[in-house]
């Protein structure tokens, strides 16, 4: 995701910049809804910073401080927030340029936040960076199955993948349910868990340019969820 900080004209780097927008905006909007604003000004700040960002190309300075992209973010934005003549500037220059589908976006944000109530605005941000990568884990992982013709029971097997929601069903209930014996059952979970676990890894990998930190925020996003 880094890579957006050197986004230019071409296709890789427009994409890595549509990857950007979908990962952050949630957090970042939620931050601001829990700051007070209301879901329309919430939208316009985000915007407006995004579009500070690219015109800025101030991811090319993440990269470079070698650090977490989700802290470099929340520091940025508190700043472009603090700066009202600036925001004001972007605001106008961002206007119309959507980043990402916001009706699509805002209506997810806005049920997260209803998780975050009795959390304060750093906290849920937090913890809606941690459940965004773990969606969009999730999501890649449901892509590549699909790929291979090997999702048809993957919605069975999520709650003992995945670790979100209530606690999974019981395993022989399940294995009943598909047909097969409980040892292909714990079979297919330690395959599942191995491939959520690399492809989760791939995606924190892609929020931090120093690569020693990717264990960190593993740990700190598992930290989170788990609270």
């Amino acid at each position: 995701m880094l890579q957006a900080g050197n986004a230019g004209a071409d296709e890789s780097a427009q994409r890595a910049l549509s990857i950007f927008s979908e990962a952050y905006w949630p957090p970042l909007y939620t931050f601001v809804r829990r700051r007070g604003y209301a879901p329309a000004d919430a939208q316009d700040i985000v915007q407006g910073f995004f579009a500070h960002l690219f015109e800025q190309n101030a991811l090319s300075k993440a990269d470079q401080e070698k650090g977490r992209l989700r802290t470099f973010l929340l520091s940025s934005l508190q700043n472009f927030m603090n700066d009202q003549h600036g925001r004001a500037q972007a605001l106008k220059r961002g206007g119309g340029q959507q980043a990402v589908s916001l009706d699509q976006r805002t209506a997810e944000a806005e049920a997260a936040i209803s998780a975050c109530i009795h959390l304060d605005d750093v906290t849920s941000f937090d913890l809606t960076w941690a459940s965004t990568i773990a969606k969009r884990s999730w999501q890649q992982m449901q892509k590549n199955l699909a790929a291979e013709g090997k999702a048809q029971w993957l919605s069975e097997l999520r709650p003992f993948v995945d670790g979100a929601g209530a606690a999974p069903p019981n395993q022989q209930d399940v294995a009943d349910r598909l047909g097969v014996p409980i040892a292909t059952l714990r079979t297919w979970l330690a395959r599942l868990r191995h491939r959520y676990r690399e492809i989760l890894r791939a995606e924190v990998a892609s929020t931090v340019a120093d690569q020693a930190s990717v264990d960190q925020e593993l740990q700190y996003l598992h930290r989170i969820l788990m609270a």
